[in-house]
């Protein structure tokens, strides 16, 4: 009896590892994973990475990680916030699966022919992961909908100051499998 409870258990398993887990939010000990999910770029042309952090006892909220920084950086409530830890970064063994999309406050909710990657969670909106230029930089940051139009839209952040748009990009996920034909 033990060994077919196994077997259907690492049977699940390999499914769900196959299927859903095609990107991931994993746990960040300070150091970024091989197969870290870069979203940006800094003014160095090096990588920013995608983060989430866990805020305020209750809300998910997208950030970044710059290379070689150990702290994530997030906007909330206007103002640039930084953490060292309660920080997971986005993981994926198939990056070419993941696309940016330009986009804008009102253009967002007729996406539907794509699956856009959620970043978190705040009271009232649906948060996904967006990003602009701004100061030399593609930043990475929120992207807010489902909400009062005058929150809507992207906040991202830089060197303390909070930055919002009401056009970015946003980021998307293609579940599509590849298929091979026979010749």
């Amino acid at each position: 009896m033990f060994c077919g409870e196994f077997l259907v258990y690492y049977l699940s398993y390999l499914i769900v590892s196959v299927f859903v887990f095609r990107y991931f939010w994993r746990d960040f000990d300070g150091s970024i994973p091989e197969d870290a999910y870069a979203g940006g770029i800094d003014e160095n042309n090096k990588p920013i990475y995608i983060a989430q952090i866990y805020s305020h006892n209750q809300f998910l909220i997208p950030a970044k990680l710059y290379y070689n920084d150990k702290t994530a950086y997030y906007e909330y409530n206007g103002k640039e916030l930084s953490v060292k830890e309660n920080i997971k970064v986005l993981c994926t063994q198939q990056p070419e699966r993941f696309e940016w999309l330009f986009t804008s406050n009102e253009d967002i909710k007729h996406v539907t022919n794509k699956y856009l990657v959620k970043g978190g969670y705040e009271p009232g909106c649906t948060t996904y992961i967006g990003r602009m230029r701004r100061a030399g930089e593609v930043l990475v940051g929120k992207a807010l909908t489902d909400n009062l139009p005058v929150n809507a839209g992207l906040y991202v952040t830089k060197s303390g100051t909070t930055y919002h748009s009401t056009t970015f990009e946003v980021l998307a996920f293609n579940w599509k499998q590849e298929t091979g034909t026979c010749d």
